[in-house]
């Protein structure tokens, strides 16, 4: 389990349907075989997160993340988030893009899941503490936002975009940001992108950038400047919104019951 406290064998069993990790695997690899053409060579572990089941992969060699969901209502939106990955990634966005299958699908429905695959991504997860990592993440969300707010098709929400707002990735923290190189490689899982004001997804990410996924703990004072600093050095705040920031970085704080 990514981050409940279950056992992952019965929640394999009761969300999935799968009576074991073995049943899982060989599920996978005849998916993968018929849309695919690929074969897996071995499944190194699945996790569970919530509706969804990861499985990192050895395919044909290359090690490989298969992701599928078992809500149908999502669907659409899965589809949707994996064609914004492509998009992002054409304009030298780093997101981890999904795979074609042979139809070029990006995301494959199947026996009533929802699948997409996408390579493995090395690397270690964002580290707070090292000051250029810090830079390189407001950098690299400040790029994001400016190319989300020139995505052309609509995503499927809760809500539709009201005035102001753009699209945004909504989830920008370190367990989602891969760093390798001395660079940020991916930002992974786009799932939560919805139309909010970007000041808004800037906060949010200031408070939360060095969450993952057990013990969360708010980003130092000194670290959420230097990471608001990064990014107003690639994409500068308007008027109203950098007189926003502070108070939505407050409510963030007061929403988690974190001292400022």
């Amino acid at each position: 389990m990514l981050w409940e406290a279950a056992d992952p064998r019965e929640m394999l069993t009761e969300r999935f349907g799968f009576a074991s990790a073995t049943e899982a695997t060989g599920w996978l690899d005849k998916v993968l075989a018929e849309h695919w053409s690929l074969r897996v060579d071995v499944c190194e572990r699945l996790v569970i997160s919530d509706a969804n089941c990861l499985a990192w992969v050895v395919v044909d060699g290359r090690r490989m993340i298969a992701k599928w969901s078992m809500r149908p209502q999502v669907f659409e939106r899965l589809a949707a988030i994996a064609r914004l990955s492509v998009w992002l990634d054409e304009r030298g966005i780093p997101v981890s893009a999904p795979q074609p299958a042979l139809d070029g699908s990006l995301q494959v429905e199947v026996d009533g899941f929802s699948l997409g695959l996408q390579q493995v991504i090395a690397g270690e997860l964002l580290d707070i503490a090292d000051p250029v990592q810090v830079t390189a993440a407001g950098e690299t969300l400040a790029r994001m936002h400016a190319a989300m707010a020139d995505y052309p098709e609509p995503i499927p929400s809760i809500e539709p975009p009201a005035p102001g707002t753009q699209l945004v990735g909504n989830d920008f923290r370190s367990a989602n940001i891969i760093w390798s190189g001395e660079r940020i490689a991916a930002v992974l899982d786009l799932e939560e992108s919805s139309y909010r004001r970007r000041v808004d997804d800037l906060a949010q990410a200031a408070v939360l950038l060095g969450t993952r996924y057990h013990d969360w703990r708010p980003t130092p004072v000194e670290v959420r400047r230097a990471f608001v600093a990064a990014y107003v050095s690639v994409h500068p705040l308007q008027c109203d919104e950098a007189a926003a920031l502070d108070e939505r970085i407050a409510t963030y704080l007061t929403r988690f019951s974190w001292p400022g």
